[in-house]
């Protein structure tokens, strides 16, 4: 008879795929996407209530999408996948309701990959639900296929991200070259 011990018993059975990580990661990167799109909005010296809203809504959505991600992530599955879908769609239909009513602070060049990393997030929900989980181990093989997804999709969230994140209203509206300025207060010891 085989037991199993207290700490591997916690975790639960990995699924033949990759146990969550490219979902995860495609879901970091639509979150911090649409929460960098809801600061703004939020903090815009211009703009009404809908678009503050609207920022609220993309601040919420956002950091959900990253909550669901680190959980998925650390379960090493993914995670309330009818739940995922729901979050990922109505997620994606906030950023599409948020750039009709404000194109000009909502950049296609933003919501476009929050969305297409949304629409992932939904996609491998809707694939793990049609799965069937093995019940097999795993062994060294398959953890070195994990680490080098995850650093693979890391690469790619990074290049999707970062450009898009230029295109939000506090990317184009920093200073060049990323420098930052100290005011001079004149106190100098």
């Amino acid at each position: 008879m085989i037991t199993s011990s207290p700490a591997s018993a916690a975790l639960p059975a990995p699924s033949s795929r990759s146990a969550a990580a490219w979902p995860s990661i495609a879901a970091w990167s639509g979150g911090l996407i649409l929460l960098a799109l809801g600061a703004g909005a939020l903090t815009a010296a211009e703009g009404g209530p809908a678009i503050r809203s609207m920022g609220a809504a993309l601040v919420a959505a956002g950091a959900a999408a990253i909550g669901w991600g680190a959980a998925s992530l650390i379960l090493r599955r993914t995670l309330a996948p009818r739940s995922g879908i729901a979050g990922a769609m109505a997620s994606a239909a906030i950023a599409v309701a948020a750039f009709v009513l404000d194109p000009a602070r909502m950049g296609i060049l933003a919501i476009a990959p929050a969305v297409a990393m949304l629409l992932v997030v939904g996609v491998a929900c809707a694939l793990e639900l049609r799965a069937v989980r093995s019940r097999s181990g795993r062994g060294g093989n398959a953890e070195r296929g994990r680490l080098a997804e995850i650093i693979v999709g890391a690469v790619l969230a990074a290049a999707i991200v970062t450009p898009a994140l230029s295109a939000v209203e506090a990317g184009y509206l920093a200073p060049a070259g990323g420098t930052v300025v100290i005011p001079d207060t004149g106190h100098h010891h």
